[in-house]
């Protein structure tokens, strides 16, 4: 047990929630609960960031006065938090008086001591953002988030020394616990590491947001002012909370503003004296048919309408269970008619309601022996709950509860009458009483109800064991509904046709390559064949010939050639099988076709092909192609001169065949997957044909679906 301090960020209230507030909100007061379960003592802040110059602009086009617009809107931040069930101990305005006053003279403190200086700031600036681009930021001449031009900005500025700090911020990125998931630390690391400069932290007669005390004329910046909420709230300097609670223990962020809390931010926290924060943990976007959610671009899902729709915790669940906590998902509401259908109905509700009405209608002690007790695996939860990994731990609770189903279909207690029959009841009793315990973090409503027909009063992680029952089961109304669909009178939706080119110039320079459509596959992390498969690979290969086959060495003189220092794909998986012991765990389809490229030292690689825009080809690079890297929300171009797989839209899917592309990966959400082996003089047709279908084969025996080779276009 002890303090337990979890934020979110601060949300604009130039527009309406969508359901990416949601999610972060609801992640959070996971966590948030969990903790209350190990009866640590919790303080949970979200809250609203009002300072923002597009919250003036929006104010006004809406013909409100700016104050009385933020008050309006921020009210919609707090009314999305009840809706969900989202337990906050507080809500920080930025517009409050104890907001105010702490960025007052934090600013002032480091104006004196030298961290803030005057001077002139000339830049592009995205209003989406509120923040400055250099033109290699760029991607088209637009911002690479919101895709909107940027405009430039000459001003008299206050800028704040962050390139004073750059040795600090790398030796806390250099800490894999501070930043997660780990493709984000790099990502920031690897963007530190070209050099901090100094930033602009004021605005000049903008008429809104916190004047800077000392010099009225200019506003805090509204990012310099939004990061120091998270101590505003417990009242930096000298409050009890910021004594009792600081550092922060999990910092939730969504990947746009990494970079700012990740790295400004503890500049800034360095600066004044103050500790940064234990973890920042960055989650994925949620899409919508493969666009993220963004009011700027009016994507968006109203989470009042899905959840009034559906159900709050049927929502929650589903956030939570879809996709791997860190990672994009795509929301649709078919997926999650799907998961309230199979898993909250069949499963839990099911189980709920069949239990329930046999123990209302029991009338002797219900007691028995332990039976279900140790199936719970307690421990390994907690253990993906301290990670982060939340849908893993909400997986452990969803093994127990089919244990428990079997349990009771092996059983068949409403053939049983008597002791026999207490005992059954017994564990299935009990078996509800932790499973709601476990739960109740994800779905506190539904197990809530679950408690009130156990009639138990208290729940406790720390009271799992099976115990007597003292209370009178009775059964309420079923937890879930059924949602019934209403099949729509056209086809179901195929996965698009897709044309494949190989050009000249690759051709040329000795590259050659196959591909294929992979349809209809379901995507996991692992699968205990597909384990076996790699694990028998790396037995039957010698790892150190495998390095230096006749092919590798041929991919390897073409890139010398081309002028790019780097290792062939199969070397590096040579590399971390001789420090790991084994082939990597990635997804079922990166790893069905690793197992293919140790064996044939080929270059192979897959796409989503949902996400690829129009067609692809194989082709020299220009420079002028966009290139997104793994692990990074960066755009970068391309080096000219080099090869790439490329789609309609310019944008490089792959570096040569060393790297994979993000906006392209392979996720939990794939269903359709572009996939293609590159060879080259040291390889035949014949076994270049021969690798694709061992791969399309692997993939469809683990994943499912079906394949087909694609000709190359001419």
């Amino acid at each position: 047990m002890g303090n337990f301090y979890i934020t979110t960020a601060i949300d604009y209230v130039n527009a309406k929630p969508h359901l990416g507030h949601a999610y972060e909100k609801i992640a959070s007061d996971v966590i948030a609960r969990w903790n209350r379960l190990l009866k640590n003592d919790v303080l949970f802040l979200t809250g609203t960031d009002e300072n923002a110059q597009k919250n003036m602009q929006a104010a006004k086009k809406a013909g409100k006065d700016t104050q009385q617009f933020v008050d309006e809107m921020a009210e919609n931040f707090r009314r999305l938090c009840r809706t969900l069930n989202i337990s906050y101990d507080d809500f920080i305005r930025t517009t409050e008086e104890r907001h105010r006053k702490v960025i007052q003279d934090i600013f002032e403190k480091m104006l004196k001591q030298g961290d803030i200086y005057k001077g002139e700031y000339e830049g592009l600036y995205c209003q989406g953002c509120e923040a400055f681009y250099t033109e290699k930021d760029l991607v088209g001449g637009k911002c690479p988030e919101h895709k909107t031009p940027c405009v430039k900005i000459s001003e008299p500025s206050y800028f704040f020394r962050l390139s004073k700090y750059q040795k600090h911020i790398e030796k806390l990125l250099s800490k894999k616990e501070f930043l997660q998931p780990e493709g984000r630390r790099m990502e920031a690391l690897n963007r530190v590491k070209e050099g901090l400069r100094d930033i602009s932290v004021s605005r000049y007669r903008i008429g809104w947001g916190i004047p800077i005390k000392s010099d009225p004329k200019h506003t805090v910046y509204v990012w310099f002012d939004a990061l120091l909420n998270y101590i505003s709230a417990l009242g930096y300097p000298n409050g009890e909370k910021y004594k009792k609670f600081w550092p922060a223990d999990i910092h939730m962020i969504g990947t746009g503003i990494n970079w700012f809390h990740s790295v400004i931010w503890p500049a800034m926290l360095e600066s004044i004296g103050a500790k940064p924060p234990k973890r920042i943990f960055v989650h994925g976007y949620i899409n919508l048919k493969g666009e993220k959610l963004s009011k700027t671009r009016g994507i968006v899902v109203d989470p009042f309408e899905i959840a009034e729709k559906y159900g709050v915790d049927q929502l929650r669940y589903f956030l939570i269970r879809e996709a791997p906590f860190g990672e994009d998902m795509n929301f649709s509401e078919e997926a999650l008619i799907r998961r309230i259908n199979g898993e909250l109905v069949s499963d839990l509700g099911n189980l709920v309601y069949r239990v329930m009405t046999l123990a209302e209608k029991y009338q002797d002690k219900i007691k028995g022996g332990r039976e279900l007790e140790k199936h719970m695996n307690v421990r390994k939860m907690a253990y993906h709950m301290s990670r982060l990994e939340l849908h893993l731990a909400l997986n452990e609770v969803w093994k127990y509860i089919r244990v428990a189903n079997r349990y009771i279909n092996e059983k068949e207690p409403w053939k049983l009458k008597g002791k026999e029959l207490g005992k059954v009841l017994y564990n299935l009793l009990e078996a509800l009483r932790v499973i709601a315990t476990l739960l109740w973090p994800f779905m506190p409503g539904a197990c809530e109800s679950i408690f009130r027909q156990l009639d138990v009063k208290e729940w406790d992680i720390n009271r799992l064991k099976f115990r007597d029952i003292k209370g009178k089961p009775t059964r309420g109304e079923m937890l879930f509904r059924k949602i019934e669909v209403v099949e729509k009178e056209q086809e179901t939706e195929k996965a698009r046709d897709i044309k494949f080119t190989i050009g000249n110039g690759v051709k040329k320079i000795g590259i050659k390559a196959v591909a294929a459509r992979i349809t209809g596959v379901e995507v996991r992390k692992k699968k205990s064949g597909l384990e076996k498969l790699k694990k028998d690979a790396v037995e039957k290969t010698d790892l150190n010939a495998a390095a230096i086959s006749p092919r590798i060495l041929e991919f390897n003189k073409i890139y010398r050639e081309l002028g790019a220092g780097v290792k062939h794909p199969v070397q590096n998986l040579v590399y971390l099988i001789q420090n790991s012991g084994k082939l990597p765990t990635i997804n079922t389809v990166v790893d069905a076709y690793n197992v293919v490229a140790l064996k044939r030292q080929l270059s192979i690689g897959a796409h989503d092909l949902d996400k690829i825009k129009g067609d692809v080809s194989l082709k020299l690079t220009t420079g002028s192609e966009t290139y997104t890297p793994l692990g990074s929300n960066r755009k970068e171009k391309s080096v000219p001169g080099e090869y790439g797989l490329v789609d309609s839209a310019n944008r490089m899917l792959c570096r040569m065949d060393i790297k994979q592309a993000e906006e392209t990966k392979i996720d939990g959400n794939t269903k359709n997957v572009f996939l293609y082996v590159q060879g080259n003089s040291r390889v035949s047709d014949t076994e270049l044909e021969e690798a694709l279908k061992e791969c399309c084969e692997n993939i469809t025996r683990f994943c499912g679906g079906s394949w087909k080779q694609l000709k190359p276009q001419a």
